[in-house]
């Protein structure tokens, strides 16, 4: 218990400090949000705090700084504030989880037991936030100041006698929303760094444009330091009527699937054929049975696409803003992209190495397969890097999978422009080929084609299923993501960012799906062990789906 005098704010003096910050490692270990949860924390100390003075309640924004035994140290917002008697006794019972420690206030005459506890979950605290975007407020902390902004879509996003009671939403991991009604959603980042966060600045492009398959961003709360430096806390976006994200609807789409393979003939599934690889089949047709047996979600695939290539355009055409402006394939960009993916492929193979015992049987074998096939990824890297071509680099989503993109019933609407949070701001903003992003797709329709089999939905063992019903996964994969291909090819062809040939267009979409997949890997080692299986296939059909003539003609014609 955490024991101050006269008022709680006073926890951020003294010896209350000291406590206060000894506790913070167990709480952030204990959050969701928490990045570090595999790393040994070295010390933990509050480096910031911002009063937030609310209507009925005080609140102190704080900057936690993590320092590590190894690596680099993080920075992570927690906004506090306490809650005594009847209040804090609810708070213990509806939302045990945002408490931070337990705490006694001694006055002269009386003392008070509460809890401190994180602030998004007092609605109050969460009006005074969209208050203050509205209003343009700042508050003033100890080395720096929180400024909060509108933008010129916030009073239409709104609107008038709008209900906008505060709700925190649950379905949340590396950040914490709040849905005021059905008109915003503020987005609060939990591990914060400094630089220009793209979720804003791609937010607000997007937003100028009037892109209508992106939610329109509100405002931002952003902390700036006594040397300029900008921290963005949080955004406010248009609230999007939603059915839940596409992962979720594709796994129901697949399920559908199952029932319609499971009444197939026996046998059937000897006649399934994909011939791959997906650009050159994406040229052609999909056939008639493919459509039977897939259903309506070819077309919502084709939608995606179509989608995602509205999407690059857009970001493309960005004028007057250089960071926005599409720039060549030069050879320094190349060379450290090739260097990038070769580190990868040799940091994850190692530790696929050393964890081969740890995998079952069918699993291990793969897993040798994919060690042997090193060398082959690293040709394919190589090709990369070798490749000349009028392409251009181009603003991209940077973190793009079938969760960031939510279903309307009707449509799909694109989120999350932060970009990988594992990864620095500035790599987060580069530019890069919009094909980082269509294999960001791919690998995600592959993963949900797989999932089933993990999850058991088709009452098989994970280990035996693939002998029975693998042609018909590597059925829906391959025609769903031609569906897509053929969407999205349609419209960024014409584009001033696309590739001169089908050949330079297989080179970029290779070596994408290529480090994916090999990136996949090590995050199932770390994360979820149960699931690298699907990485692991995912590299070996790589290779062998998109192996062949273009590349080797590829490598050909620059060995000349």
């Amino acid at each position: 218990m955490l024991i101050v005098t006269e008022r709680w704010e006073r926890i951020l003096e003294g010896e209350a400090r000291s406590m206060l910050e000894a506790r913070l490692p167990d709480v952030l270990k204990a959050r969701r949000w928490f990045a570090g949860k595999a790393r040994a924390i070295q010390s933990v100390r509050i480096a910031e705090s911002v009063p937030v003075p609310a209507r009925s309640s005080s609140v102190v924004l704080l900057f936690i700084r993590v320092e590590y035994v190894d690596g680099a140290p993080e920075l992570y917002t927690l906004p506090l504030t306490a809650a005594f008697g009847e209040e804090a006794a609810q708070i213990q019972q509806d939302h045990p989880g945002t408490i931070v420690a337990t705490l006694k206030v001694q006055t002269k005459d009386c003392e008070q037991i509460g809890v401190l506890y994180d602030a998004l979950w007092n609605p109050d605290f969460s009006r005074t936030l969209l208050s203050a975007i509205e209003r343009g407020s700042r508050f003033t902390g100890e080395a720096g100041v929180l400024i909060a902004s509108p933008t010129q879509a916030y009073g239409d996003l709104i609107g008038g006698g709008a209900s906008l009671d505060p709700a925190v939403l649950k379905a949340e991991q590396s950040n914490t929303s709040v849905a005021y009604g059905d008109r915003v959603l503020l987005k609060m980042y939990r591990r914060v760094e400094t630089g220009i966060n793209p979720d804003v600045e791609i937010g607000r492009v997007l937003t100028a444009m009037n892109f209508p398959h992106s939610p329109p961003l509100a405002g931002s709360i952003e902390y700036i330091r006594a040397n300029d430096e900008t921290v963005t806390v949080a955004i406010l976006q248009g609230f999007v009527h939603n059915q839940g994200d596409a992962w979720k609807y594709t796994l129901e789409a697949f399920d559908q699937y199952v029932l319609r393979c499971r009444a197939q003939p026996t046998g059937r599934e000897h006649g399934l054929a994909f011939a791959g690889p997906l650009l050159e089949t994406a040229q052609g047709n999909i056939p008639t049975f493919a459509r039977e047996l897939i259903g309506p979600y070819l077309d919502s695939a084709s939608s995606l696409g179509q989608r995602t290539a509205e999407l690059h355009v857009a970001l493309a055409n960005a004028r007057g803003n250089p960071d926005f402006t599409p720039e060549p394939f030069s050879l320094e960009y190349r060379r450290s992209r090739y260097e990038s993916m070769c580190r990868l492929a040799s940091q994850n193979c190692s530790i696929l190495k050393s964890r081969l015992n740890d995998l079952p049987p069918v699993t291990k074998q793969e897993a040798r397969r994919v060690l042997n096939d090193e060398p082959r990824m690293q040709n394919r890297f190589r090709a990369f890097f070798e490749l000349e071509t009028r392409a251009l680099r181009i603003r991209c989503h940077g973190d793009y999978h079938l969760g960031q993109v939510l279903w309307t019933g009707r449509d799909f609407l694109i989120t999350d422009f932060e970009g990988e949070p594992a990864r620095p701001l500035s790599e987060r903003r580069t530019k890069h080929s919009p094909i980082m992003d269509v294999a960001g797709m791919l690998r995600s329709f592959y993963y949900a084609s797989y999932a089933s089999l993990l999850h058991q939905q088709l009452g098989l063992h994970a280990e035996d299923a693939g002998a029975s019903f693998e042609p018909w996964i590597r059925f829906w994969y391959g025609w769903v993501s031609v569906a897509f291909l053929k969407s999205y090819l349609r419209i960024a062809e014409n584009v001033s960012f696309w590739p001169g040939t089908l050949l330079e267009l297989r080179v970029l979409l290779d070596a994408h799906l290529l480090e994916k997949a090999v990136y996949e890997i090590g995050y199932e080692l770390n994360n979820r062990p149960d699931w690298v299986r699907i990485p692991i296939r995912g590299v070996l059909d790589i290779l062998e789906m998109h192996a062949g003539k273009v590349i080797e003609r590829h490598r050909t014609k620059n060995e000349r």
